[in-house]
């Protein structure tokens, strides 16, 4: 579709998110500077899982093999916004040789799930506990125009491209649950279709696994990709030029490029040097960041902000922009849906300076089918460091009273009270998630709401 004028305008003002976007001709934006944007705004995750993709490969992470963290999430580890739900893991899937077989272990209904994303950050495939089940298994990822037979009983996954990105994520259900999810996690095996059964690698678990996949910059909280890329100018069109050819888009999505020949993006003759569009494009990279950062303005339900249902191939390049903006691994809304409070009910930054109330009357926890987590962060979206090392409430890490109900004080100080459920909370800014896993139709059609955040006191 085409980014018109008017779209625009509606995501700045933060409107038209969960509603349909506005279709322009296709001659209405041939002009020179808005194809550039249209073309900066379609190329954008491409480009950003390109430099996670680099980074990864700069760091020395060998393909087809799992990496996977040791330990839950605290406010020392080397990431931004991790969940203090389950252990995750990650794999670089290189499937430019032929397919590669991911064998999964049995987990006895635990939740865990597969998430595989193309290098559009489309997340093209599940396998888990949603999808698949939890019995062990083996799927084959096979590269585009792949044609082979595979081995009877082995499931056949088509990835759109070839490179790919695995993600691992398994519950944990408490401090005492660790090693068991250890060896389950160790137990995600990689390797190459033609020497199956035999050369299956095991997942390599170990504290800060990760580390190694995430550009530097995010890592340590210096700066997000996408940051880095609104300031790159010309640069990014090089680096988008470059990876359209060794990853084309998919056929749902191949009219995109097409329309920017032009510009000479993925043709033989290559970007033009001339000093006018160069100046277009580099005057269209930021333009093109922000407006992904303003697709992610959605409804408000009760002051907790929510994005669209995000669906496995996102047709709309400014849509799929925005769902990528921060990152790889947002998930289908099927699989998840998470709510997003940075300011409290007066309007201003959530604050230790104000004792908050989070109440769910009777019957009104979330609907979910796996489990839900509350997580809270510091201004800089690290986990706060507190006395009780408590970073979040759970489903398995409290009860709801007798009638069914559950209140959680957000607060810096320490409730009189020492049966309430606490949740510690820093002095300064801070924000929450609110995170639902395998939700219900009543999640996913809107109708369920969490309760609005109460300011019990101010100091």
């Amino acid at each position: 579709m085409i980014i018109s004028k008017w779209s625009r305008r509606m995501f700045l003002a933060g409107c038209g998110v969960m509603g349909a976007f506005a279709v322009m001709p296709a001659k209405a934006r041939t002009d020179r500077t808005g194809m550039a944007l249209d073309a900066a705004v379609w190329g954008f995750p491409l480009v950003q899982f390109g430099r996670y993709l680099d980074a990864a490969v700069a760091a020395g992470v060998p393909f087809n093999r799992f990496f996977v963290n040791a330990n839950i999430a605290t406010p020392h580890s080397d990431s931004v916004g991790p969940n203090i739900d389950t252990l995750n893991g990650l794999a670089w899937l290189d499937l430019s040789e032929g397919p590669q077989v991911l064998g999964v272990p049995e987990t006895d209904d635990r939740y865990y799930t597969v998430q595989v994303q193309d290098m559009y950050m489309n997340s093209f495939a599940y396998i888990g506990r949603r999808t698949t089940g939890t019995e062990a298994g083996f799927f084959a990822i096979t590269p585009p125009g792949y044609s082979g037979t595979l081995p009877a009983g082995m499931s056949e996954i088509r990835a759109p491209t070839t490179k790919v990105l695995a993600f691992i994520r398994t519950l944990v259900r408490g401090p005492e649950d660790l090693e068991a999810v250890r060896a389950i996690n160790a137990s995600f095996k990689l390797g190459t279709l033609e020497n199956f059964p035999r050369g299956m690698h095991e997942a390599v678990v170990g504290a800060g696994a990760l580390n190694a996949f995430q550009p530097e910059g995010r890592r340590k909280g210096r700066g997000l990709p996408h940051q880095e890329i609104a300031a790159s100018g010309v640069a990014f069109f090089d680096e988008l030029d470059r990876l359209v050819r060794i990853y084309p888009p998919s056929p749902a999505d191949a009219s995109q490029l097409a329309r920017f020949a032009p510009l000479g993006i993925g043709t033989a003759a290559g970007l033009s040097q001339d000093p006018g569009l160069q100046a277009d494009l580099a005057a269209a990279v930021p333009e093109a960041v922000a407006l992904a950062q303003s697709a992610l303005k959605t409804r408000s339900d009760n002051g907790w902000s929510r994005r669209p249902n995000v669906a496995q191939f996102i047709a709309d390049p400014l849509q799929r922009a925005g769902n990528n903006v921060y990152g790889p691994g947002t998930q289908v809304a099927e699989e998840s849906v998470f709510w997003n409070m940075r300011q409290g009910p007066d309007g201003e930054t959530l604050s230790g300076a104000n004792s908050y109330r989070l109440h769910f009357a009777e019957g009104q926890l979330p609907p979910v089918d796996a489990f839900w987590s509350l997580t809270l962060y510091d201004g800089s979206y690290f986990l706060f460091d507190n006395p009780i090392d408590r970073y979040g409430i759970t489903d398995r890490s409290t009860d709801a009273a007798p009638d069914g109900s559950l209140e959680i004080l957000i607060q810096a100080n320490e409730p009189a009270d020492g049966n309430v459920v606490w949740l510690p909370a820093p002095r300064g800014a801070f924000q929450l998630v609110f995170r639902s896993y395998q939700p219900r139709t009543a999640i996913l059609d809107g109708s369920y709401r969490l309760p609005p955040l109460e300011i019990v006191s101010s100091d």
